[in-house]
């Protein structure tokens, strides 16, 4: 790949940029935060009359307070946020429309397996943490924009969405970026919610160099042969307009013009990895533009950094293959 443009935003560039100036909300309140999360979506489910969304908000106050109860008694630090360093002896419940975890955020940043887990296989299988690399993300989680910016030191990263805690505002079906521009593009559960989903894989085409990937992941039904489209949001699977059936996802990356191949964090890592850290075993899909010279892209996976040097900090925040007593 070759050195970041410098058509790209200032705001990739500035570390003062507004992720840079956001901070890691202290323990307690972390804590408080989320309480106020699972209160919400209890009242929240009461005021539609979703049943579900009620006994799920019950579970998760239980799971809530056994979580809290036992960092009060744990003699040993069992479980470890790789984006912010947190230790405990386990994760806190998630709940929202259509679902419910046991053990899913971090009490410190609020991060999720789904976060966590890109993370460690973007330090794992590339150099996206290089400053050298231009990425952009669209929908950030506020975690793991943190984080990208603390690591890449404020250079080689942007993230944009309709919402204010992305760095600039912005849609994926008509970016503003320039063409081949970066060499990471992110695209985390956000196809699903699109009326025009193929409108916004041209669009991730045009904006990526040749050579580069982007790293999409969406909710899969392996029941269903081919996807099966809503017509309209569902409420209760937080706006999905859509669901993707495996096949026709691939096949939907490949028709945009990319070359596909998907990565497995249960290959990537052990178990004793993948509990510890809180990582999730869902499949991540990488997507390469046909670098310059091919016709098509060869299915192969970027790599690190011969050195090592790819921008990441040790211990639990550079989360790579390893004998599990290492971690």
């Amino acid at each position: 790949m070759t050195p970041p443009s410098q058509t790209l935003p200032a705001a990739a560039r500035n570390r003062e940029a507004l992720g840079m100036r956001q901070t890691e909300a202290p323990f307690v309140l972390g804590h408080v935060r989320l309480l106020y999360r699972i209160l919400r979506h209890l009242a929240w489910s009461l005021r539609h009359g979703y049943g579900r969304g009620v006994g799920h908000s019950i579970q998760a106050l239980g799971c809530f307070g056994a979580a809290a109860w036992r960092e009060t008694q744990a003699s040993s630090l069992r479980k470890a946020c790789n984006l912010c360093g947190w230790t405990g002896s386990r994760f806190y419940p998630a709940v929202g429309p259509g679902y419910f975890e046991r053990e899913a955020l971090c009490p410190r940043c609020h991060s999720n397996p789904r976060y966590r887990t890109l993370a460690a296989m973007l330090h794992a299988q590339t150099d996206f943490f290089d400053p050298r690399r231009m990425a952009i993300e669209v929908a950030p989680f506020r975690s793991f924009q943190l984080y990208c910016l603390r690591v890449k030191d404020g250079v080689g990263y942007v993230s944009f969405d309709l919402h204010r805690f992305a760095m600039e505002r912005g849609d994926i079906t008509a970016m503003r970026f320039a063409d081949n521009s970066c060499d990471y593009f992110l695209c985390f559960h956000v196809l699903e919610h699109l009326a025009d989903d193929r409108k916004a894989l041209a669009e991730i085409h045009r904006v990526l160099r040749p050579g580069g990937y982007g790293w999409f992941q969406v909710p899969i039904d392996d029941q269903i042969p081919e996807t099966v489209e809503y017509g309209a949001p569902r409420r209760f699977e937080t706006g999905h307009v859509r669901r993707y059936s495996r096949p026709d996802f691939v096949r939907r990356l490949t028709q945009a013009g990319f070359t596909v191949a998907p990565l497995s964090p249960g290959q990537q890592f052990t178990p004793e990895e993948l509990a510890r850290f809180g990582l999730s075993g869902e499949m991540i899909y990488q997507a390469q533009k046909p670098p310059p010279g091919h016709g098509r892209a060869e299915a192969t996976r970027p790599q690190p950094r011969a050195d090592g040097a790819d921008g990441g900090e040790p211990g639990a925040a550079q989360l790579r293959k390893q004998p599990a007593g290492e971690v």
